[in-house]
C-alpha cells in the first residue's frame, strides 16, 4: 500500500462508518419503543395481579414487606402501588409523557430494592445484581432518550 492510498482508504471506512450509523439512527424510534414494551410489561403484569386481589396485595404490605405497619398505611402503599404499576405502564405502552412515567417507575424499582426486597439482607451486596439493575438501566435510558418517534408524545409535539 503506497502513501497515496492511505487516505482513499481512511475515507471509505469514514464513508461505511456514516452509512451504518445513519442506519442504527434510523432504529432509534424502534429500540425506545421495545424499550417502552418491555418495562410495560413488567409493572403491569404486577400491577393487574395487584388490581384483581387487592386484599393480597394489602397483606403482603401489611404482613410480608413491612411487617407490622398499621393496616391503614398498608391500604395506602398497597393502593400507590397499584395505581403506579398499572397507569404508568399504560402510559409507556402508548408513549405517553414517557419521562415522567419511566422516571415514576425508576422511583418504584428503587423503593423495591431497597425497602421491599433489600439488596443488602442475607445476601449481600452482589445480590443487588438482579433484575432490578436491568429495569433502572432502561428506566433510565428513556428518561435521558425520550420515547422515540413512535410514540403519543412525538404525535402529540407535532405542530400543525
Amino acid at each position: 500500500m503506497t502513501d497515496a492510498s492511505k487516505p482513499g482508504a481512511l475515507a471509505g471506512f469514514r464513508s461505511l462508518y456514516g452509512n451504518f450509523a445513519s442506519m442504527c439512527n434510523s432504529l432509534q424510534g424502534l429500540a425506545a419503543l421495545a424499550a417502552r414494551l418491555v418495562m410495560a410489561r413488567m409493572f403491569l403484569k404486577s400491577g393487574m395481579s395487584k388490581l384483581q386481589d387487592f386484599g393480597g396485595t394489602v397483606d403482603l404490605f401489611e404482613y410480608e414487606y413491612f411487617e407490622g405497619i398499621p393496616h391503614v398505611l398498608a391500604v395506602v402503599a398497597g393502593a400507590m402501588a397499584t395505581f403506579g404499576e398499572t397507569v404508568l405502564p399504560v402510559m409507556l405502552l402508548v408513549g405517553f409523557m414517557t419521562r415522567f412515567a419511566s422516571a415514576g417507575l425508576l422511583i418504584m424499582t428503587i423503593v423495591i430494592s431497597t425497602l421491599v426486597f433489600p439488596f443488602w439482607d442475607g445476601l449481600g451486596i452482589k445480590y443487588w445484581w438482579n433484575d432490578h439493575v436491568w429495569w433502572t438501566v432502561i428506566l433510565f435510558a428513556l428518561m435521558a432518550y425520550g420515547p422515540g418517534n413512535l410514540s403519543l408524545d412525538t404525535l402529540l409535539a407535532k405542530k400543525d
